[in-house]
């Protein structure tokens, strides 16, 4: 009888810090939740790549590659620096350019948000002062996941997926 009723007990002890536990994870993912929301409203934000998919690679392709959080697309009210890598197809280089990647700082852009019904954003910039990149379309999850499609002016599209994190 004693062994039952202390088996009952650490059921119970269990049974609570699960429940408490619960709560500051829930508490957790709200402030998430909430500082997401505050840097895409604010225009003010990074967005961190993890892993890029060129078009021509599917999604359970070997071209789907991960990242080392090195690579990001900085927004803020007045510019936008962007810094990723570009795996895939160009119909067009520049005559004795090295640089191969997604590289360029714009000052001149359009920015257009939109309030997702799953309660994130789609985000679409259109930079006007660089002959690298036509469109970037972000879509943000309200945890901060997002996914960035970049479509180019003389490359293939390109996809990476991340986090939203502060500048």
């Amino acid at each position: 009888m004693k062994k039952l009723f202390s088996l009952n007990k650490l059921a119970l002890i269990c049974l609570m810090l699960t429940i408490l536990f619960s709560c500051a994870t829930q508490k957790e993912k709200q402030a998430r939740v909430t500082l997401i929301d505050s840097l895409i409203k604010n225009n003010d934000f990074k967005f961190v790549a993890q892993q890029v998919n060129p078009l021509r690679g599917g999604l359970f392709s070997a071209q789907l590659r991960q990242l080392n959080g090195y690579y990001n697309l900085k927004v803020s009210k007045d510019s936008i620096n962007c810094y990723l890598p570009y795996f895939g197809v160009a119909q067009q280089a520049p005559y004795g350019s090295t640089n191969n990647g997604i590289q360029f700082i714009s000052t001149d852009f359009s920015y257009d948000k939109i309030a997702d019904k799953k309660s994130g954003y789609i985000i679409t910039i259109i930079p006007k002062d660089n002959n690298i990149v036509r469109k970037l379309y972000l879509t943000v999850g309200e945890s901060g996941n997002a996914t960035l499609n970049v479509n180019s002016n003389n490359r293939d599209a390109i996809s990476f997926t991340g986090n939203i994190e502060k500048r």
